[in-house]
């Protein structure tokens, strides 16, 4: 048996349905989902786009090499000019990417 046993009809007109149709697709739920959360009181925000995604990947990853290069640097008093050119690199094409996607 269903959880949901109500059902509303709701009336719109072309605008109002387009704006609803809008605001479902930047959530990225269906729209009965999208509904619901709304009347809950959730605060919706828009999905991220697949660039965005990326971009984090990326920012994570330089995070990451950088927690290693500051691990190496701790435990023998430097770090070596390879690892520092390879942040470097990972800086500057991060810097790229959003400097491109932003």
């Amino acid at each position: 048996m269903r959880k949901r046993n109500h059902i509303i009809p709701l009336h719109l007109n072309k605008k109002e349905l387009a704006h609803l149709e809008a605001q479902v697709k930047t959530s990225g739920l269906p729209r009965e989902e999208f509904l619901r959360s709304l009347i809950m009181g959730a605060e919706l925000r828009a999905r991220l786009c697949d660039h965005h995604a990326d971009l984090l990947h990326k920012v994570a990853g330089l995070c990451n090499n950088a927690n290693q290069l500051a691990r190496v640097a701790n435990t023998y008093g430097e770090a070596g000019p390879q690892s520092i050119e390879e942040m470097t690199k990972l800086v500057r094409k991060v810097w790229e990417e959003v400097k491109e996607n932003w």
